[in-house]
């Protein structure tokens, strides 16, 4: 496998909580992580295992984010953190939290668009990101939810070099497809008033789980809520959901691979990243 992800893949998902020890018990209830601590300075950070890989951390927001609770963060591989965020504020981003260098891991920061959203920027040293994806309790798909896509997209071109591919939502609205070397690793999402939308604009995870129905179910009985669903996508039936926090994130019952890592594919995958529609 590569040692790092492509610049501009999605590598890793972070929770900021101010209740992490409550989001422990809720996603691994949920999709059945093994969470271990790890110390971060003079607090735990919680690192998130399906079958013993990394695919996830929670973290405190007091711990790393100024006690504001970010809720879901995508991290996007860069080859140069620094370099990378002042592209970001040249194109009209704000930094929420500065280049860190962490021993254990790499180098990352968190910023916020010009729409609002929040995402940030990671280059791996130690760990390269997410072990897995496109399995039952890791990443399948990261989706950017905003009422302003032409800008959104317009500014991860331009900090990420990102391919487009306009396609029509299941829900009906626009929908942008960001590509590297004409394979998808991302999508922009066109608002409507119908959508939760806390923020002006939020990036989201979708998690994969085996029975979406049982799992939404769950999201119930362990304190989250329902938003939206089950709405059927070309790649399986997904479902927006809310922890018992109020974060949203998606839980999709995949069929197709969405987003295919060339540094995550088996051998025999590695020939052919195209996938369906998101």
């Amino acid at each position: 496998m590569n040692d790092r992800f492509r610049a501009g893949e999605p590598a890793w998902i972070e929770l900021c909580s101010t209740e992490p020890h409550g989001a422990e018990e809720f996603y691994a209830g949920l999709l059945g992580w093994r969470v271990r601590h790890e110390r971060l300075g003079s607090g735990v950070y919680r690192m998130c295992s399906a079958d013993g890989r990394d695919v996830a951390g929670i973290a405190g927001a007091g711990l790393v984010h100024d006690g504001r609770p970010h809720g879901w963060i995508t991290y996007f591989a860069v080859d140069d953190v620094d370099r990378s965020q002042a592209r970001a504020v040249e194109l009209g981003a704000e930094t929420l939290t500065l280049p860190r260098y962490l021993p254990a891991a790499g180098t990352g920061c968190v910023m916020i668009d010009p729409q609002g959203a929040i995402f940030g920027m990671y280059s791996g040293e130690s760990r390269a990101g997410v072990e897995v994806a496109n399995t039952a309790g890791s990443l399948c798909w990261t989706e950017l939810s905003t009422g302003e896509p032409r800008a959104s997209v317009e500014f991860y071109r331009g900090l990420f070099g990102y391919g487009t591919d306009v396609r029509d939502s299941p829900t009906g609205r626009s929908y942008t497809v960001l590509t590297l070397d004409d394979a998808p690793v991302a999508g922009i999402l066109e608002l409507e008033s119908a959508w939760p939308n806390t923020l002006p604009a939020r990036w989201a995870p979708y998690l994969g789980v085996t029975d979406l129905d049982r799992a939404v179910v769950q999201v119930l009985a362990l304190g989250g809520s329902q938003a939206i669903g089950p709405v059927q996508s070309p790649n399986g039936a997904f479902h927006v959901v809310r922890d018992a926090e109020g974060h949203a994130f998606d839980l999709i019952e995949l069929e197709t691979g969405l987003w295919i890592s060339p540094r995550l594919a088996a051998p025999s995958d590695r020939t052919s990243t195209q996938v369906s529609d998101a």
